[in-house]
């Protein structure tokens, strides 16, 4: 049954059935189409990071790096296996705070349950479901955070408020972005009847809170102290995150700064277009309208909850739309999960119109099961379109190839590969002890790394690239009469210094 918005408070102790079979049926779903090993890019590396507790790229993620061991502690398959199977986990784990977000909102159960399916079957949450990722958590802690506040908004009770603080703090050490989110919450908590004064002792409180949710930013110093295998900050910039000043680049994210508000104003309107096309594909379009539909409505409803979700919303695709990265789509899920309170109310919204009298009983009958049908068709097609696009469950390409390369390279050779394939080189040669004897150089975070100091130094892209490669050549010059050197990608422009011999999947450089 539907109910109106202002009618029947539901709490959390009633019809645990909804939220079951949401955490069943996801769950399954997911481990369906779950990566069965390592994958490339940030998922490899977080899986090294894991099992060694070492330091990985800011702002280091420390809330993931200790719930994640306790995964690695499974009896089931590699490590690599076990953190991905933590995110379907928290994947699940989000659909259903999710669900009771939008209970605690909408008061209508369908709406709710469909809605929280849709999201959690939408191509880019899918996709961070099958891989090691920080996203999962990330959205689960998020949603955790509105389930609290709406609890407040609902209850007066105030110890939702402290364990609001506590959790959105832990938040933030599983992903900084989530302080963009801060005048939202504070626009919901402070918004409402409840309350109608400042409450001094309980703002202490819950400030004190807050900073003890800070506190696993305090585990990368202790990490960085004891040597770990794997310690990015100090390998490839030269940080050491024992100092305050080196825990606050670590923090902060500095050595991505200047990615952001990088744009020029000619690009910005596209940027604004691909995010269009990400909401649009990640909802089938029908969900688009849906939730535009139920935009509408909530702001006629729920003015205050409306304008909540809108700043997170706002902020979340303001700040990344300006972001000049690569692998920025799954960077929106935030606004994507807010996007599917917007579907539940849309859908209150359709089954409400259909209820209306129109004095024509077999139009009034086809209306309501057109709304309660097509929920569900949306739900099949969400399934099947999208479980083609993101299957993973037979996804090895990065498995294959770093035990090939592993397998044929010289001895203590050294490897130069890109971001993508030299972390799950990492993760093998770490994690399972294989070729101890090479040395892998991860040519992205190098030049990330340098191109952050040069930067600071005002000087142009051009020549930034200049000096970058210019000491990629002396690097290897300094090496190549003494190793075995390979190359996972085609440089061009290293390719005037030095020959490209093609052996197996990736080439041995040689002078000319």
């Amino acid at each position: 049954m539907f109910h109106s918005l202002s009618r029947i408070p539901i709490g959390l102790k009633s019809k645990p059935l909804a939220s079951i079979s949401l955490f069943l049926l996801t769950f399954l779903v997911y481990l369906k189409t779950l990566a069965p090993g390592v994958f490339g890019f940030d998922s490899a590396e977080l899986a090294t990071g894991v099992y060694t507790q070492g330091v990985i790229h800011p702002p280091g993620y420390p809330l993931y790096l200790l719930i994640g061991k306790l995964f690695t502690l499974l009896p089931i398959r590699d490590v690599a296996y076990r953190l991905n199977l933590m995110s379907a986990f928290f994947a699940s784990i989000t659909i259903v705070t999710l669900y009771w977000v939008i209970v605690n909102i909408i008061e209508n159960r369908f709406a709710a349950w469909v809605s929280a399916f849709l999201f959690a079957v939408s191509n880019y949450f899918w996709q961070m479901a099958l891989i090691a990722e920080v996203y999962t958590p990330f959205t689960a802690f998020l949603a955790a955070d509105l389930l609290l506040v709406s609890l407040w908004r609902k209850t007066g009770l105030k110890k939702y408020l402290l364990v609001f603080s506590l959790i959105y703090g832990l938040t933030l050490t599983i992903h900084t972005s989530g302080i963009l989110f801060a005048p939202a919450f504070a626009w919901l908590i402070l918004k409402t009847p409840h309350w109608k004064k400042w409450y001094w002792s309980l703002i202490s409180m819950m400030f004190v809170l807050f900073l003890a949710g800070l506190t696993p930013y305090v585990y990368l110093s202790f990490r960085a102290s004891a040597s770990p295998a794997i310690d990015y900050s100090r390998s490839y910039s030269g940080v050491d995150l024992t100092t305050l000043s080196g825990l606050w680049w670590m923090i902060s994210g500095k050595a991505y700064s200047m990615f952001a508000f990088d744009y020029t104003w000619r690009e910005i309107p596209n940027e604004w277009l691909r995010f269009s096309g990400h909401l649009w594909r990640n909802y089938l379009g029908i969900g688009v309208i849906l939730g535009a539909i139920g935009l509408g409505w909530l702001w006629r409803k729920a003015p205050a909850w409306t304008i909540g979700l809108l700043l997170i919303f706002t902020a979340n695709v303001f700040f990344y739309v300006n972001y000049r990265v690569m692998d920025k789509d799954t960077m929106f899920l935030p606004s994507y999960m807010v996007w599917a309170i917007f579907v539940a109310a849309g859908v209150t919204a359709t089954y409400n119109f259909s209820g209306r009298r129109f004095n024509q009983p077999q139009l009034e009958r086809w209306l309501r099961g057109m709304a309660r049908a097509l929920p569900i068709v949306f739900i099949v097609l969400g399934l099947s379109l999208n479980w083609r696009w993101v299957d993973m469950s037979k996804e090895d390409g990065y498995a294959l190839f770093a035990e090939e390369m592993l397998a044929g390279a010289a001895p203590n050779s050294l490897v130069i590969a890109p971001w993508s394939s030299a972390v799950a080189l990492e993760y093998y040669q770490v994690v399972e002890g294989q070729r101890p004897d090479l040395l892998i150089i991860n040519r992205s975070r190098y030049s990330v790394a340098r191109y952050y100091e040069l930067w600071r130094q005002d000087l142009s892209y051009e020549k930034i690239m200049e000096i970058i490669s210019s000491e990629e050549v002396d690097f290897i010059n300094g090496y190549i009469q003494q190793k075995t050197i390979y190359a996972v990608e085609y440089d061009p422009i290293l390719a005037n210094e030095f020959e490209y011999l093609p052996e197996g999947s990736v080439f041995k450089l040689t002078i000319p």
